[in-house]
């Protein structure tokens, strides 16, 4: 048999379903090329990943069959996923605890934006629910060093299409596979919207909260043009306002904010989101409610972060898969496409233990 009709004939397997209930056949390299053809979606779309693939493995393939094996992978990802959060919620299994107590867990979460085939134009784009977990070791201030806050030790992502409420279960059981319980230092990271709250506040109390600075510092710029108009005297106020937050006067800070706002009047019960008077009104409620998370030199002396770029830059990271106004996804593919690009973003290893535990990965 010549080399192109091996080549040939070990192609034609290559894209059954995987394992029984997806047809791949008992072959120990139908499961590593399976993972591969997951891999090639880090390419950006199943189009490039087609090609990724065959420049990874010298086969070609078709668009449409590392679609097909993308959701495949992640509809068997998604129910371990339901599995592990129904065994979490009904308190049957916890992990053993670890060797030694983690310093630092720390939870965010957020949202992306997907374009969906639903008909309604108003149902089209739908929003990507995205957590991460990571462990990280404190670093407290340094006089006089600018505060960068302690980097990831190790990442894990959970992504869904579901709600805000489901995406805080499956977070809650991914903590807890982390380690949640055994951590010194808990800290919860997000903006102060009114869904993460809510979602905090039921899955993890007792974790600080930290109000992610670059969401603060854009709420007082926002509210500094609501009082003077784009300006100096804007500028200048912002840039004082954000001192008093660094520093921890909070007093001076709402002060002057109540002081803005009175300022400008109350807002008639039709403003518009645009209007100054409940721009400031909203804002000060904002800044009330999430109060908790202002705690800046606290958590600068713990050496926890006091931004949530890691949630950000994860945010980017999948949407640059699935985010695309040529992109159209049915909501079950969306959902199993992000379980593999979740995992392939991921940097605790979850990858490649879910291949390690495949029976077919150690076939010869």
């Amino acid at each position: 048999m010549s080399a192109a009709t091996r080549s040939a004939t070990r192609a034609a397997f290559l894209f059954p379903p995987l394992d029984r209930r997806l047809g791949i056949p008992d072959r120990g390299a139908s499961a590593r090329l399976v993972k591969k053809a997951c891999e090639a979606n880090d390419a950006g779309s199943f189009e490039k990943a087609a090609r990724l693939f065959q420049n990874f493995t010298g086969l070609r393939t078709t668009p449409k069959k590392i679609q097909l094996l993308t959701e495949r992978v992640g509809a068997i990802l998604a129910r371990q996923r339901e599995a592990a959060t129904a065994s979490y919620l009904a308190l049957e299994s916890r992990p053993e605890p670890p060797k030694a107590p983690l310093p630092l867990l720390v939870i965010t979460a957020d949202g992306g934006r997907i374009q969906t085939n639903q008909a309604a134009p108003d149902e089209r784009w739908k929003e990507d629910k995205i957590g991460v977990v990571y462990d990280a070791t404190p670093r407290p201030e340094v006089p006089k060093v600018e505060y960068q806050g302690p980097p990831p030790i190790a990442r894990s992502i959970v992504a869904t299409m579901d709600s805000w409420d489901r995406l805080g279960d499956h977070l809650s059981t991914l903590a807890d596979q982390r380690s949640y319980t055994h951590a010194v230092d808990k800290v919860f990271v997000s903006d102060g919207a009114t869904h993460l709250r809510s979602m905090r506040e039921r899955c993890f109390p007792d974790a600080q909260f930290v109000l992610d600075w670059t969401h603060a510092t854009e709420h007082v710029q926002q509210d500094a043009v609501a009082g003077f108009g784009p300006g100096p005297e804007a500028d200048a106020w912002a840039e004082a306002q954000k001192d008093r937050l660094w520093t921890g006067r909070l007093h001076s800070f709402f002060t002057h904010l109540e002081k803005l706002s009175q300022r400008r009047g109350p807002p008639p019960k039709k403003a518009a989101p645009s209007d100054p008077r409940r721009i400031l009104a909203t804002d000060l409620a904002y800044f009330r409610t999430n109060r908790a998370g202002l705690q800046y030199p606290t958590f600068r002396q713990h050496g926890w972060p006091t931004g949530s770029s890691i949630i950000e830059s994860t945010v980017k990271q999948l949407g640059k898969r699935v985010k695309g106004t040529e992109k159209f996804w049915s909501l079950p593919g969306a959902e199993q496409t992000l379980q593999v690009v979740a995992h392939l973003a991921s940097t605790d290893g979850s990858w490649d233990r879910f291949w390690d535990a495949h029976p077919l990965t150690s076939a010869p």
